[in-house]
């Protein structure tokens, strides 16, 4: 393999902590963020409604992906790893040709929800949010496609820095910029269309600079034939176990607030949102194993290199448990704290974040199955088990959160976490 995908523990450490330093600004901008617009709207009902928003752009989002950015950064690694720099070209084409057509479908669907949905009546709190939301989410659509993309060549500059970081420092600028010229106008849709804008402003830039540094490294093209595993129109089929993958995961992440705001209303969404967003520092660990590893371990699966692939899935499950562990303990001993920050009604929420936080662990210490299952080719094995994971889900939901609020959501959570990751891990041993 080329040095870039070879196993080192030296190289591990050193994206790690450079993933991690961005990661964690990222996170610490984004927490800045919630608390800026739940300040600056000032009703937790408001601010709920753009919860509610945020969540629908991105999952609608996420499933118009349709798991081709996960495969081309598959391909891209394993052409990369093989110095088949001139076959990468072709591939991002189709790739880009399959997305624009897949984000038609959320535009119609925000145009058919318009004539269908009335602008009347007692039942249209979220009709406009929902809009907003599908007509925004092909900017995160692209936005993923350019992350992974990058995150496939190894730069972890331009794949973390663009949606880590400078999306939402330039959400909270346009929120700040609109605050200031025209303070109660700053509603909970208005701050979903500073979401969708941001995503769009710090893509464009992204875009241009991968294609510069693309061009230079298609001089070191290799000339021997591309596999036809990775021909161009191999895209679609191979990302269709994925996509149906996403679909139920989209499912399980975005229906917590999504049903929460429907079944309990926007304050509770509020609340859940605020909890949720604070769980995600959990996830830390997991997300900067899975940016570094990713590209090498379908490097080495590509080069039949079981012994490095080996390596690799030990190296990442060591990454991800020990220091998931340890943010786990400390929010538990500061969970109120963290969650003033946001205002004083959402203290309640305490108990949601305890839960959701053991979700985290208990999915770090199952270890990087998907990441080795999708990275090795075996895509195929995971969608029954996200389907079967996503239905169990969201009818737990439908029954726990009217009787018990938003820590019935948080108890899904946990439920479906723990049965999805056990069962891919045993899939990953059994394969």
């Amino acid at each position: 393999l080329p040095t870039q995908f070879r196993y080192s523990w030296r190289l591990f450490l050193g994206r790690g902590i450079f993933a991690g330093v961005v990661r964690v600004t990222g996170l610490v901008l984004v927490f800045g963020l919630q608390v800026l617009l739940a300040r600056l709207i000032g009703d937790t009902a408001e601010y709920g409604k753009y919860a509610w928003g945020q969540s629908l752009l991105f999952m609608v989002g996420t499933m118009a992906c349709a798991g081709i950015p996960v495969v081309t950064s598959r391909f891209i690694a394993s052409l990369s790893s093989q110095q088949q720099e001139q076959a990468i070209a072709p591939v991002i084409k189709r790739a880009l040709v399959l997305l624009a057509r897949i984000s038609l479908v959320p535009l119609f669907g925000a145009g058919l929800l318009w004539l269908v949905w009335p602008s009347t009546g007692d039942n249209t709190i979220y009709r406009n949010t929902a809009l907003l939301a599908m007509l925004l989410s092909p900017a995160w659509t692209l936005a993923s496609f350019l992350q992974d993309i990058s995150h496939a060549r190894q730069w972890f500059g331009l794949a973390v820095l663009p949606m880590q970081v400078l999306r939402p420092a330039t959400t909270a600028l346009l929120a700040l910029g609109c605050w200031a010229i025209a303070p109660s106008s700053l509603q909970g849709n208005l701050a979903v269309v500073f979401v969708g804008a941001s995503l769009l402003l710090i893509s464009l830039p992204q875009a241009a600079i991968y294609r510069s540094r693309h061009r230079r490294q298609a001089d070191k093209s290799s000339h021997e034939p591309v596999p036809p595993e990775y021909s161009p129109s191999r895209l679609f089929s191979t990302a269709l176990p994925i996509f149906f993958t996403k679909i139920a995961g989209a499912a399980i992440t975005y229906s917590n607030v999504l049903l929460v705001g429907f079944l309990a209303g926007p304050t509770a969404a509020g609340a859940y949102f605020a909890a949720e967003r604070l769980a995600n520092l959990v996830a830390i660990p997991m997300v900067i194993t899975s940016l570094v590893n990713q590209p090498s371990i379908a490097a080495a699966s590509a080069a039949g290199d079981h012994r490095q692939l080996q390596l690799f899935a030990n190296q990442s499950a060591h990454g991800m448990l020990w220091p998931t562990l340890f943010i786990g303990i400390c929010i538990l001993f500061f969970s109120e704290d963290m969650l003033s920050v946001f205002g004083q009604n959402f203290i309640h929420a305490s108990s949601v974040l305890l839960i959701l936080v053991v979700a985290g662990v208990i999915a770090a210490f199952a270890g990087p199955a998907q990441d080795v299952l999708i990275m090795s080719g075996q895509q195929q094995l995971i969608p029954r088990v996200m389907a079967i994971s996503a239905v169990i889900h969201i009818a737990a939901l439908a029954i726990l959160v009217p009787r018990f609020g938003v820590e019935g959501a948080a108890w899904t959570t946990l439920v479906s976490t723990s049965l999805s990751q056990f069962w891919l891990a045993i899939l990953t041993v059994r394969h």
